[in-house]
């Protein structure tokens, strides 16, 4: 499902210009904002100002994506587009009390991404089955939706541990939709700067579970009370 059509900076066509370049400069905001919420002590003003402009990017993003993909759909960034969603959506409720609202939205994303999960599968086993695609593709596409979905899972089945899990959980959810903010562009642009296409698709892969292995131990599981 990689590649896709790469993006021409000097020319809209055929998509709605204001969508287009709206998706492009906000995206790039949200970039440099995730980029500040990691780099900033969790808590500072400094740090939720940028963390909440990331989660709004990434919102604008989506809906100009889904825009965009009205006029020529690619697959693989629809699936980016519903999933940074999806994983920004979980790690801001990751942070609320445990109401019952805030388990509604939990789960209501978890089918949500479910349904994303099985959409694009409806794109991608026809095309596999025709040998037009290697099955790699797809599974590279669904690793991140997986990961996440199973990650649900582990925070649903330990409810009573949610207050000592749900800062850990709300950093690797970040950091996911970081991922995936990330690799969408670079699968538009990948032959413009010659960038091996197994790098895009295995890359956030790797460099997700390293970011947050650096940066989780700063946020231990708290213990639980007695």
């Amino acid at each position: 499902m990689i590649p896709v059509d790469p993006v021409d900076l000097t020319s809209s066509a055929p998509f709605d210009p204001i969508s287009y370049y709206l998706h492009i400069s906000v995206g790039m905001v949200g970039l440099l904002a995730a980029l500040i919420a990691l780099s900033t002590k969790k808590g500072s003003r400094v740090h939720i100002i940028a963390g909440r402009s990331f989660a709004a990017s990434i919102l604008v993003v989506a809906v100009s994506s889904l825009v965009l993909l009205s006029v020529r759909m690619a697959p693989p960034l629809l699936v980016a587009a519903l999933t940074s969603v999806y994983a920004v959506g979980t790690a801001l409720l990751a942070l609320k009390p445990a109401t019952r609202r805030v388990r509604t939205c939990e789960t209501g994303l978890f089918i949500f991404e479910i349904g994303v999960v099985l959409l694009f599968l409806s794109f991608a086993i026809p095309q596999v089955a025709a040998g037009n695609i290697p099955l790699i593709g797809p599974l590279a596409i669904l690793a991140i939706p997986i990961i996440l979905l199973a990650g649900d899972v582990h925070f649903f089945r330990n409810a009573d541990r949610r207050a000592a899990l749900r800062i850990r959980r709300h950093l690797a959810r970040m950091i996911w939709a970081f991922a995936i903010a990330v690799r969408a562009p670079l699968a538009e642009v990948y032959s413009q700067l010659e960038i091996p296409i197994p790098f895009i698709s295995i890359g956030p892969l790797i460099v997700a579970p390293m970011l947050i292995a650096v940066f989780l131990p700063r946020y231990p599981i708290a213990s639980q009370p007695r």
